[in-house]
C-alpha cells in the first residue's frame, strides 16, 4: 500500500497548518480572549478612573491610598533614581531602614515612574494585577477539569471580588491575591502534570511581599495540598506523606530565592513595635476565649456582606462592624453563593467529607473568632487572608458545579430552588438589625440577580441547553460585577484636576521646602504642623512626597528605636502605644525636642505660636504659609563628656527630659560599662546644671566644630 499512496510528508503544502500550529494557536487564543473579558470588565468598573477625572487615590476609609502607599511610591520611585537600591532614609519618621519595602519594586511597578505620573497610573497598575489574578485563576481552573466558559466565569469572580476591589485602596490585598492565586497554580500544575518549577518562583514572590507572608503561604498549603491529594489519591498516609514532603522541599528553594530579600524585611519587621512584639499590635481587644461569641453587629454583617461589599454601607458611610476594610471582604458573586450546594451533588463520598471540612473552615472562624485568631497566629482577628482563602474554595467548587451544569451531568433542581429561597430568605429576614443596616436598594438588585440566575438554569435544564445558558449565565456574572464593583470603587477620590491645582500634596509646601533647599544644603529637620493630604485622615507622610527631613510617620513598621524614643521622652503615651506606634505624630508640639533633633525650619499654617516664640525667626509667607527658622539649630550629631542612667531619664517629669538631653547622654545600664570616656551624672548633678544653665546657654556649650558628625542622608 506504500507503493499505491503519496508519502504523508509529500503535501504538507496542501493539507493546511500543522496540527502543533494550530494547537499553539488555540493555547493561545484561549487566554488572550479571557484577558479581553477581563480588560472590559474591567475597563467598565473603573471608567471614571481611565476617562473621567477620578484618581485611585481614595479620600475615604480608603484614605491608605493617599496616606500610606502614595508617599511610599513617591518616595522609592525618588530614591532609585537618586541613591540606588532601598536602603537607609530619613524621610521616614527619625530615619529607619526601607530594606523591607525592596520587594515593592516588583509588586509596585508605578515605582519605576517619574513621581509626577504615579498618580494617574495606580489604576492601571490595579488593573494590570486584576488581569494576572484573573489569568492565573483560569488555568488553575482549567487544571482541575472545570470547562472554558466556567474557569472564565471563575476566573471574573475572582478578579472583581470584594477583595481584589477594595485592593484598590489597600494595596495588599491586590498583591495577596495574585500571589497566592499563582501559588495554587504552581501546586496545581505539580499534583497534576508534575511541573515543580513554578512553586519555588510563587514562593519567592510572595516573600517579597513582606516575609510575614511566607508564613500564610504555609497555611495556604497546608490546607489545599493534603485536601487535593486526598481528593485524588483517597486516604493514602505513605503518598500524602511523600508528595507533600516533596512540595515542601520544593517550597522552600522558593524561600532560598528570595532570602537575601526575606532576611532583610524580617529584621526590619522583627525591629518594629508591631514585629517585635514588644508594643501591642493595632488592637482588637483581647482575645476571646475558645467557643467565645461576637456581636450581634458582627453576625449581620457577616451574613449581608457576602451578597455585595455594599450591602450594609459604603466608605464612610459603612454601618456594619469595625469598618469597611476590616469587616468580612466575603463577596464573589451572586452565582457563586446560588452554586456552591450543587458542588455535593453527584460528589463522591470522599468529596462530600472534603467539602464539608471547607464548609466549615469557613463558618467556624467566622461564628468563633477564637478560630479567626487561631489562623493568624494570634495576632489580630483579621478577615484578610481568610477571607481570600475563603473565596479561592467557594469560587472552585462553585464553578466545578457551574462546568457540571454545562456538560448535562449531576444537578440538583430541588437544592437549587432551596438555596435561592434561603439566599432570599437572609436578605428580606424580618429581623430588625438587619433591616436597619441593610442597603435596601441593593438588596432588591442582588435578589433580582439571584432569581435570574435560577431561571436561567432550570430553563436550561428543562429545555436541555445547558450549554448555551452558562454562557448567558457568564454574560449576566458581568452584568452584576460590573454594577456591584462600580459602586465600591466610585467613592470620594482626589481627581486629575486636583494634581494641577495648589491643593493636597501640591501645595505651597512645595514652594517653602524648594526656597529652604536653595539657600541651605545642610542637614536639618523640619517641622510641618499640619498634614497637606487631602483625606479626610490626617496625612503623616508628608516628609516622603515633599521631600524634607521631619519626625512624623505612619507606617505598620516603624523602627522600634524610634517609638521607643517617643515612649521615652513623652511625645506619645503608653496608654495609646497601639495607635502611636503606628499614627506617630513624632516630636509635633515639642519644640525643645524638635530643637535638639536637629530642628532648623517650621512651616505652619498658624504662625501665632511661632511670633511669640523667643527664638523662631519668620523667614517669608507662602499664601497661607508661614515659614520660620529655629536660631538655636543644633545640627546634627552631638557629642557629650557625662551621661546618666536611663532609668534616671524615664524617672525625670515630663518636662525636665528635653533639657536634660542638653547636659548628658542617656546610656542603659548594660552600655554604660562601654564607655569608660563618659562620667556619670547624679540626679542632683542634672538638676543642678539645668538650674544654673539657661536654654541659650545650654545650646551654646555644643560648640558647632565639635558636634557635627555627619552630614549623612
Amino acid at each position: 500500500m506504500s507503493n499505491n499512496y503519496p508519502d504523508d510528508t509529500s503535501d504538507k503544502s496542501h493539507m493546511g497548518p500543522p496540527v502543533s500550529i494550530l494547537a499553539a494557536f488555540g493555547r493561545f487564543l484561549v487566554p488572550f480572549l479571557t484577558a479581553l473579558v477581563l480588560l472590559l470588565v474591567g475597563a467598565l468598573v473603573f471608567h471614571n478612573f481611565l476617562l473621567g477625572d477620578k484618581v485611585l487615590l481614595y479620600k475615604d476609609v480608603g484614605a491608605d491610598s493617599i496616606n500610606d502607599s502614595y508617599p511610599y511610591f513617591v518616595h522609592l520611585s525618588d530614591y532609585v533614581r537618586r541613591e540606588g537600591f532601598p536602603s537607609w532614609s530619613f524621610y521616614v519618621g527619625m530615619g529607619q531602614s526601607l530594606f523591607y519595602l525592596t520587594g515593592n519594586l516588583i509588586w509596585e511597578p508605578v515605582i519605576w515612574l517619574p513621581r509626577e505620573l504615579i498618580a494617574r497610573a495606580v489604576v492601571f497598575q490595579h488593573l494590570l494585577k486584576t488581569l494576572i489574578a484573573g489569568l492565573l485563576f483560569f488555568r488553575f481552573l482549567q487544571l482541575r477539569g472545570i470547562n472554558l466558559c466556567a474557569a472564565l466565569t471563575g476566573a471574573l469572580l475572582l478578579s472583581f471580588s470584594a477583595y481584589m476591589c477594595v485592593g484598590g485602596c489597600w494595596i495588599i490585598s491586590a498583591d495577596e491575591v495574585v500571589c497566592f492565586t499563582f501559588l495554587l497554580l504552581a501546586v496545581e500544575e505539580a499534583i497534576s502534570r508534575g511541573r515543580w518549577i513554578y512553586i519555588p518562583l510563587a514562593v519567592a514572590l510572595i516573600g517579597l511581599v513582606t516575609v510575614f507572608h511566607l508564613y500564610l503561604s504555609a497555611v495556604l498549603l497546608s490546607l489545599y495540598v493534603p485536601m487535593r491529594l486526598v481528593e485524588i489519591y483517597g486516604w493514602k498516609p505513605r503518598v500524602l506523606s511523600g508528595v507533600s514532603a516533596q512540595l515542601a522541599a520544593v517550597a522552600f528553594l522558593g524561600v532560598g530565592l528570595a532570602a537575601i530579600i526575606c532576611l532583610g524585611s524580617a529584621y526590619s519587621i522583627l525591629n518594629s513595635p508591631r514585629g517585635s512584639g514588644t508594643i501591642a499590635n493595632f488592637t482588637w481587644g483581647p482575645m476571646p476565649s475558645v467557643f467565645q461569641l461576637e456581636s450581634p453587629l458582627y453576625y449581620v454583617t457577616a451574613a449581608l456582606r457576602p451578597f455585595s461589599t455594599d450591602m450594609v454601607g459604603t466608605g464612610d458611610e459603612f454601618r456594619g462592624w469595625v469598618n469597611y476594610f476590616e469587616a468580612p471582604m466575603s463577596y464573589c458573586g451572586l452565582l457563586s453563593l446560588l452554586m456552591l450546594p450543587q458542588a455535593f451533588i453527584g460528589a463522591t463520598r470522599r468529596q462530600r467529607i472534603l467539602y464539608g471540612l471547607f464548609v466549615s473552615f469557613i463558618v467556624v472562624p467566622v461564628v468563633f473568632p477564637w478560630f479567626r485568631y487561631l489562623f493568624w497566629g494570634f495576632q489580630g482577628g483579621y478577615f484578610r487572608a481568610f477571607a481570600l482563602f475563603s473565596i479561592f474554595g467557594i469560587i472552585a467548587l462553585s464553578m466545578a458545579a457551574f462546568s457540571r451544569y454545562m456538560e448535562r451531568r449531576s444537578f440538583g433542581l430541588l437544592t437549587l430552588v432551596v438555596s435561592l429561597l434561603g439566599l432570599l430568605g437572609v436578605l428580606y429576614l424580618p429581623i430588625n438589625e438587619i433591616q436597619a443596616l441593610i442597603n435596601h436598594q441593593l438588596r432588591q438588585v442582588a435578589a433580582i440577580f439571584l432569581i435570574l440566575y435560577a431561571t436561567l438554569l432550570i430553563t436550561g435544564q428543562i429545555v436541555k441547553r445547558q450549554s448555551i445558558t452558562g454562557w448567558i449565565i457568564l454574560l449576566l456574572a458581568a452584568i452584576e460585577v460590573i454594577h456591584f464593583d462600580r459602586i465600591t470603587v466610585n467613592r470620594p477620590t482626589v481627581t486629575k484636576q486636583e494634581l494641577n491645582e495648589r491643593v493636597g500634596f501640591n501645595d505651597e509646601t512645595v514652594d517653602a521646602i524648594r526656597e529652604i533647599k536653595a539657600s541651605d544644603n545642610a542637614f536639618f529637620r523640619i517641622t510641618k504642623t499640619w498634614g497637606s493630604g487631602p483625606a479626610t485622615r490626617p496625612s503623616y507622610n508628608d516628609a516622603m512626597v515633599f521631600g524634607y527631613y521631619g519626625t512624623l510617620s505612619y507606617s505598620s513598621f516603624n523602627s522600634l528605636n524610634y517609638i521607643k524614643f517617643l515612649l521615652a521622652v513623652d511625645a506619645i503615651s503608653s496608654a495609646n502605644i497601639a495607635e502611636d506606634a503606628q499614627w506617630s505624630q513624632g516630636l509635633v508640639g515639642h519644640p525643645l525636642l524638635s530643637t535638639f533633633a536637629c530642628e532648623k525650619y517650621v512651616i505652619t499654617t498658624n504662625p501665632v505660636v511661632f511670633e511669640t516664640a523667643d527664638y523662631y525667626e519668620f523667614v517669608r509667607r507662602f499664601g497661607n504659609i508661614y515659614l520660620f527658622r529655629n536660631q538655636l539649630f543644633l545640627p546634627f550629631g552631638l557629642i557629650f563628656s557625662h551621661y546618666i542612667p536611663e532609668d534616671m531619664f524615664l524617672q525625670l517629669p515630663s518636662w525636665a527630659k528635653p533639657q536634660a538631653l542638653l547636659h548628658a547622654v542617656v546610656v542603659s545600664e548594660q552600655n554604660a560599662a562601654d564607655k569608660p570616656e563618659l562620667s556619670q551624672l547624679t540626679l542632683d548633678e542634672l538638676k543642678q546644671q539645668m538650674s544654673d544653665t539657661s536654654l541659650p546657654d545650654a545650646f551654646a556649650e555644643r560648640p558647632a566644630g565639635k558636634r557635627r558628625v555627619s552630614d549623612a542622608v
